[in-house]
Parts: structure tokens; sequence; C-alpha cells
């Protein structure tokens, strides 16, 4: 029996073979014969404890490390063991050999919002679009929503274009097929299909001809862009049978709906959230309990997310798992002591886990020193380094980039990336 995804992924196959906008293989990437480098970014909003997974720091005095909690190693990676997350020691075990965890980047705030920037744009400027919203906006002409935000933070500033939130409650699926114009309280009609198509390609028409009776400048390339977004908006219709749209707010859900955008060659960029279950991530009191039950269930989803991946027939490559970046991040850490509550409060110092293309994987770089702040690396090497550098906010959005085949040097001038972590 063939069930509604089967139908969904063949219908999208179909649809890709008869040249529908970008739904199937990016363009390029067939055409140099080499894949498009992919994101999956899993926001952890609120604040996570590096030291409980990422950061082993047994041996330092300024760091209180959890009780029955010791290094677990796969090859050079290094992380954190205990017992009650047999999901993350499984997930290390599995993937660990491509996987890159990255301790002690700074992110000068301990305010929420302002890490929430700065570790998505690389600045704390107003107006700056996040690295996945700038990656996305190199694709604008090969997927029909090149950012997809499933759940998550997003800052798409002047990539506005380029990026698309689902919503949680079918928005996404609405917009496409028209209906959410009678949700509101006032419902307005659409126009039957027929007179829709009429008006539609009345538009079209309309804006060629300005376009070709524009003299070149700033005029010519809006009516070129409005030209695009018509076309695209066309195109954009005829997704709403490719996929379902109707992703649940679990990270499991978010991953289905990642997998089938990444593969289908709707999106480039996927962002997924996870806020964490019960009190959420920011654990003033009772640390250990709620942050490791947080990190086992992300462990989980991040697991199944790797999963659908590697299962699924890349673009170019075996699998998209071999295609995607996928990373794991959280807006700032916890303090390395406990306070008197048993909980952790703010601390600008933070870790990531990446996973998949574009990294040197394998192995754990960074830490903290006995001060609990960030240890100096040789940028070239990836090396712990006395006379080296802190990685800041700006360093990583540049580096991810880097990772994703992006030149930093167009967004984040003269910010140094750290070479030594890239594959």
């Amino acid at each position: 029996m063939i069930t509604r995804r089967q139908s969904l992924q063949a219908m999208a196959g179909a649809l890709g073979l008869s040249g529908l906008a970008s739904v199937g293989l990016s363009r390029r990437a067939l055409a140099a014969g080499t894949a498009t480098k992919k994101l999956v970014l899993v926001y952890n909003y609120g604040g996570w404890d590096p030291t409980r997974v990422f950061a082993g720091e047994f041996d330092n005095g300024a760091v209180d490390m959890e009780r029955q909690a010791q290094a677990g190693t796969v090859g050079d990676l290094v992380f954190v063991d205990h017992p009650d997350r047999p999901g993350v020691r499984s997930f290390m075990e599995r993937h660990g050999s491509k996987a890159l965890i990255l301790n002690g980047v700074l992110m000068p705030s301990v305010a929420h919002e302002n890490c929430l920037r700065l570790s998505l744009t690389g600045t704390s400027a107003d107006g700056s679009p996040d690295f996945a919203a700038v990656a996305a906006g190199h694709s604008m002409s090969e997927y029909p929503l090149p950012h997809l935000v499933v759940g998550g933070p997003s800052f798409p500033g002047e990539m506005g274009a380029a990026v698309t939130r689902a919503g949680s409650s079918g928005q996404l699926e609405g917009l496409l097929s028209g209906d959410i114009m009678t949700w509101g309280e006032k419902p307005a009609v659409p126009p039957r299909k027929q007179a829709e198509d009429v008006m539609d390609a009345y538009l079209a028409s309309r804006a060629r001809a300005a376009e070709l009776a524009a003299t070149p400048g700033k005029e010519k390339e809006l009516l070129a862009a409005y030209g695009a977004s018509l076309e695209r908006a066309a195109n954009l219709e005829d997704l709403l049978h490719v996929m379902d749209w109707n992703g649940g707010t679990d990270l499991s859900s978010q991953a289905r709906m990642a997998v089938d955008a990444l593969s289908m060659g709707i999106s480039r960029c996927v962002t997924l959230g996870f806020t964490g279950s019960g009190s959420g991530w920011d654990s003033h009191s009772d640390n250990d309990r709620i942050q490791s039950t947080n990190f086992e269930a992300l462990f989980a989803g991040v697991s199944e997310l790797m999963d659908r991946l590697g299962s699924t027939p890349g673009d170019v490559l075996p699998t998209q798992a071999d295609e995607t970046l996928v990373v794991v991040m959280s807006e700032m850490g916890r303090t390395p002591k406990l306070n008197e509550a048993e909980g952790k409060d703010h601390w600008p110092y933070t870790s990531l886990l990446m996973v998949g293309p574009g990294i040197a994987g394998g192995r754990t770089v960074g830490g903290l020193d006995s001060y609990g702040m960030g240890k100096l690396i040789d940028f070239a090497s990836g090396e712990e380094d006395r006379e080296g550098t802190e990685v800041q906010a700006a360093n990583l959005g540049a580096t991810l980039l880097a990772m994703l085949d992006i030149d930093p040097e167009t967004v984040h001038p003269g910010v140094q990336v750290v070479e030594g972590l890239l594959g």
C-alpha cells in the first residue's frame, strides 16, 4: 500500500522532472556536478549548560561538574557522558566521527535577546541578517523557499525575501492554498480559479512590459525583482500538494518537515527550534535535572534528524546527510559554579555542535580556563594556544558561512575565520 508520504514524494519527483520552479535538484549543483551545501540549524533558546554535554571540565576547579559524569570519547571527540543521558552517548558513538564540538565561544552579553542576535548574526546591529538567511539569499533563484523557519528564531534583515516562517497552525499551507483569506473575523471571498489565472497572467505581462521599457538603473532592477517575485509566487502555489506542511511543534515533526524541504529542493536552509521540556533551558535553580532532561530530549530529536538525512538520497552525493551541515546551538551558557539553589545563572561563554560536510570533524575544540572563560586557540589549526585568539560571535558567524562555501568577507569584512575548523 502506498502511503501519503510516498505519494507526495513521487509527486515531487514528477514535478521536478517537468521543470517546475526549483522543486527537485539544484540546477547549479547539477550543472557543476557538485552538491550545494545545505544547512539545518537546531536552536535551543534559553541558555544551556555546556559543561553537561560538550565541555568536559573535570580537572578545572573553576567548574562544578555533575555527579556521576565522566569523560566520553569517540576518537578525538571528547564529551560529557552520564548514565541519565544514554541518548547523548548513542549519538556521539554513531555520528562523532563527523561531528565537531566547539567550546568557549564568547557572546559578549548576559541578556537572552542580545545573545540571541549575536549568536545568529555575529553582530549586535539591528537589521543584520542571520547566517542562514545569508546562505539562503545566495540561492534565491534555485529554491522556492530558500530559508524555511519551521521553529526557533530568525533575523531576516535585508534577506527577508528569502525567509519564510512555516507557522505552527498551518499558516504556510493556508497561504499556498489561499484559504488563509477566510480565517479572519471578516473572511474575504477569494476569486474563482479561472479569474485568478487571468489576473496572474495580466500582472506577469504588465511586469515584463514595464521592465523592458524601463531605463537601466534602480527602476529596472526593482521591476525585474517584482517580475521574479510574481514567477516565484506562481511556482509556490504548485508546492501545496508536494509535501505535508502541517508540521507539529515537537522536534521530531520539525525534523520530518526539514528533510522533506531539503530533499525536494524546496529549501536550502531550515531552522528548527527546541526550547526544552517543562521549565525550558533557563535553569536558575535545579540546574542538573533540568539540563539533563533537556539534553536527552534534544539528542533524541537530533538523532532522528540525522537518521532521516542519512536515509534520504542526496541531490548529488549518496545522502542528504552528505550535503547538509547540521548546527546545534544556544545563545548563551551557564555560570561555571552552582548557586545556592543548585542552579546556574547566565554566562556569556557557550558551546555548539556541528555535524556534516564543511567541517574538520571527529574532535573537540576549545574549552574553559581557570576563570570559566573561553580558552584561546590558534585559528589556523584550532588547537589550544596561550598566544592565540578567543572565538567570538563574529568569528563564529564568518566561520559558519565559510563552511557553507560563502565568502564571509561580503558579510563580515575583516573578521577572522577559524580556518582550523574547516574541512
